[in-house]
């Protein structure tokens, strides 16, 4: 009975420590277990995961909790395993499952790699900052590179006062050419001094269309360029109404008042079947076209009456040179007359006068008095004046009806034509 005592109470003290002595808290209990020798062999286990601590144990003062260790490298946590009393009688929970075993060998490996890893990100980023710097560096470098081959360009190729170059100039028919020397000449160097280059424009003709040489001279140096004489302005019309008789012609000039251009101008309507289409009695709207020389053209509209036969009466008087006067006078009357009851009343009309001169300061003076009045037009070279009144309605005083118009013409020395 004894001998089966002291068999059971050996088989409880398996896991008692070697002395009864209370235990500290860092004393460990031996493991109760080890791996096989092939499993030594083949890869090494850490076993520290299930190897107890002692520790207080809070709901009992009078035993120890044994706890497995809890280590960040050999260990996925810590459970508890059973408790030791002050006997050294230890009692083990029920399904205790410890901490699985962890493979050393592979946790170097793990731990091996995220260094590397580190290394490579360490390594990848100073590469990084390096390759900045010296691309930085090789810009700086290109930049200076360029700057230092710009300034011996143009050490060796900067131009001097002797490299002026003449340029071409464009100048409109009919105006002048530009005086000052800068306009013909592009410096080499600074500006153009105008005391120091010789201009020669003897071949231009700016009263004729085409392409000329000039020469500029500068310290002896003399290189030509070309003044460019071209037409490119229109020309500028004036028209004016035109009435005429039924059966009566009619063309374009007769619808101009005034036309000035350099080259001259030719007028035309700007559809040719007008004269064709319009021959009926009636008002009528015309375009007439100015084209110069060089084929610059203006288009006006103007008006077309055309009167019916027998209602259209025309008056003129013609006055010889007076020597007090200073010219000849020819003075006309168009009139267009509508019937009204028993009556023929006026309802257009056209009065010109031509005042043609024979002395030139004459002409001059009387040209100065009246420019710039309505209605008056002046020829130069004929020396003539022409003051014209259209869409007349009542003749002298007060007369529209034919007997009273015919009556203070015929008083004035009209003649009806």
């Amino acid at each position: 009975m004894e001998e089966n005592d002291s068999a059971k109470e050996s088989e409880k003290t398996t896991l008692t420590p070697e002395t009864k002595e209370q235990p500290s808290n860092s004393d460990t209990l031996m493991p109760t277990m080890i791996d096989s020798e092939t499993e030594k062999v083949t890869k090494k286990r850490d076993l520290s995961a299930i190897i107890p601590k002692m520790e207080d144990f809070s709901d009992n003062n009078n035993a120890l909790e044994l706890i497995s260790k809890d280590n960040a490298l050999k260990s996925d946590g810590a459970v508890s395993i059973g408790t030791m009393n002050i006997d050294g009688e230890v009692t083990v929970n029920d399904n205790v499952k410890l901490p699985d075993q962890i493979d050393i060998e592979q946790r170097k490996i793990e731990k091996q790699r995220n260094k590397n890893s580190r290394k490579k990100k360490e390594k990848k980023k100073v590469t990084k900052s390096a390759q900045k710097v010296q691309n930085t560096t090789s810009l700086i470098v290109l930049v200076l590179i360029i700057i230092v081959g710009g300034l011996v360009y143009y050490i060796f190729n900067a131009p001097t006062d002797k490299d002026f170059k003449p340029k071409t100039v464009t100048v409109e028919l009919g105006s002048e050419l530009p005086l000052r020397t800068s306009s013909y000449v592009e410096p080499g160097k600074g500006k153009v001094d105008e005391l120091l280059y010789a201009l020669d424009l003897s071949e231009v003709d700016v009263s004729k269309v085409g392409t000329y040489n000039f020469t500029v001279t500068y310290h002896g140096i003399s290189k030509k360029g070309q003044v460019i004489i071209k037409d490119t302005t229109a020309p500028q019309l004036e028209v004016r109404e035109v009435i005429i008789s039924e059966g009566s012609t009619y063309d374009a000039s007769m619808f101009v008042q005034r036309c000035n251009d350099s080259s001259g101008c030719n007028y035309a309507f700007q559809d040719e079947t007008t004269a064709l289409n319009n021959t009926a009695p009636g008002s009528y709207v015309v375009y007439i076209v100015a084209t110069d020389a060089f084929q610059n053209s203006t288009t006006k509209r103007a008006s077309l009456i055309i009167e019916a036969t027998g209602n259209i009466r025309s008056y003129s008087k013609e006055v010889p040179y007076n020597n007090s006067l200073g010219y000849e006078l020819k003075e006309n009357y168009s009139l267009r007359f509508m019937q009204s009851q028993d009556n023929l009343i006026l309802i257009s009309g056209t009065h010109t006068i031509e005042y043609i001169y024979q002395s030139q300061e004459k002409y001059e003076k009387d040209r100065q008095t009246y420019a710039g009045e309505a209605n008056y037009s002046f020829d130069d070279a004929a020396k003539t004046i022409k003051l014209t009144e259209t869409n007349l309605t009542f003749v002298g005083s007060n007369y529209s009806r034919l007997s009273d118009v015919e009556s203070y013409l015929n008083r004035e020395g009209f003649i009806a034509n």
